[in-house]
């Protein structure tokens, strides 16, 4: 039988999480919108590719159904990694194949494997029965691509179907060469990395793990693009899933945390007319409720302050942008770079603004939406990040 995951972590200096695509529900209120995947109806196979942070002498891999309403068969897995193996086959239990319980979570058996910093795992898993995704990461940045019939085995891909969203793996953790630790990132898209081209690593989580290796910190991104510091919707709170995605992955030393714009944003637009404009003091509230579950678990706290609501341009969502949105960011922002209750602070607005204009995106950092970064935002972002996010100076 397959065994899921324990609910205590790991010990943390046995193994850290090295890649994370946080779960999301699929449908319903926490996500208003089609999720654009295609119908599973089984003798397909879904590959992968993915890369992880830290590097180590073996890892695991770990399968989620958090919302499933039913188990979830999955038939062989193999991974491979370039100039590595190519055919890797992962196992459960002793077993190819396994089933996800309705509502859980699965983790593979260890993979005895020397596996370098930043490698890239090509994941391919046979689906031999039709499946509802009920789970899934929407923003994924990368493309997946699902395919007839049983190619688990085969390194090649053939012809398939795009996807844009992940589902399935959540997470990969690693048993270091040497100690090491784990550096989440959550938030919303900012973090997620909307904006960057698709099926690169541009995102300022990437730049800043290919930073961090010399430090043994394996940085991992637990964006969700939509989601709010507060509450539900087009992706979960940053406060209901902070426990889940922070504190229970093995490892973690250290976190930042990038959230509140769309609490501001998207309150009294189409996307959420009934709800009203979150105070500053609210907002302020929150962010304080992470840092307290921070410190119960010794996790060091780092904030980021909110970029601007728009850019030269509006922002594609009507009223995303109203003059009394700009006070409580403004207001949050002030609060975060003044009140020494985070251990660091990243002052994106700072750095993205447009100086002759602080309420709006600089051009030169303006993916072209008005609201998201470009590549050069991202790595303007990550090259600012101080070492007081993982250690005392």
């Amino acid at each position: 039988m397959p065994y899921s995951v324990p609910s205590a972590p790991p010990m943390r200096d046995e193994w850290i999480c090295s890649w994370l695509s946080t779960s999301q529900p699929a449908s319903g209120e926490a996500f208003p919108f089609p999720s654009d995947i295609p119908a599973i109806h089984g003798d397909q196979t879904l590959r992968q590719a993915l890369r992880i942070s830290q590097g180590g002498q073996k890892l695991r891999l770990i399968f989620s159904n958090r919302y499933g309403a039913q188990p979830l068969v999955m038939g062989e897995s193999y991974m491979s990694v370039p100039d590595l193996c190519s055919a890797l086959p992962v196992i459960f239990d002793g077993q190819t194949g396994a089933t996800i319980p309705a509502g859980g979570i699965l983790c593979s058996d260890e993979i005895s494997l020397h596996i370098p910093s930043l490698s890239v795992i090509t994941l391919r898993t046979y689906l031999p029965e039709p499946i509802p995704v009920n789970t899934f990461h929407w923003d994924a940045r990368h493309f997946s691509l699902l395919e007839s019939g049983n190619q688990a085995i085969r390194e090649e891909a053939s012809d398939g179907q795009n996807i844009s969203s992940r589902f399935l793996v959540e997470s990969v953790q690693v048993q270091p060469e040497s100690a090491g630790s784990t550096l989440v990132v959550i938030g919303d898209s900012m973090v997620d990395g909307n904006g960057v081209d698709m099926d690169t690593y541009g995102r300022w989580t990437d730049f800043l793990a290919e930073r961090f290796i010399s430090e043994n910190i394996a940085v991992v991104n637990a964006g969700q693009s939509g989601s709010r510091l507060l509450k539900d919707g087009v992706g979960i709170s940053a406060l209901s899933r902070f426990e889940r995605d922070v504190l229970e992955q093995p490892g973690v030393t250290a976190c930042i945390v990038q959230v509140g714009l769309n609490d501001i944003g998207l309150a009294g637009t189409a996307l959420d007319p009934a709800h009203p404009l979150p105070s500053a003091a609210e907002l302020i509230n929150g962010y304080r409720q992470l840092l307290a579950m921070a410190r119960e678990h010794h996790i060091r706290m780092t904030g980021v302050t909110l970029v601007p609501l728009r850019g030269t341009g509006e922002y594609g969502i009507e009223d995303f942008y109203q003059p009394e949105k700009e006070v409580v960011r403004q207001e949050v922002n002030h609060w975060m770079r003044t009140c020494g209750e985070f251990d660091a602070v990243i002052d994106s607005d700072l750095l993205v603004r447009d100086p002759d204009c602080i309420s709006q995106l600089s051009a030169q950092y303006d993916s072209g939406d008005h609201l998201h970064l470009n590549h050069a935002g991202h790595l303007r972002v990550a090259q600012s990040v101080p070492l007081a996010v993982i250690r005392v100076d």
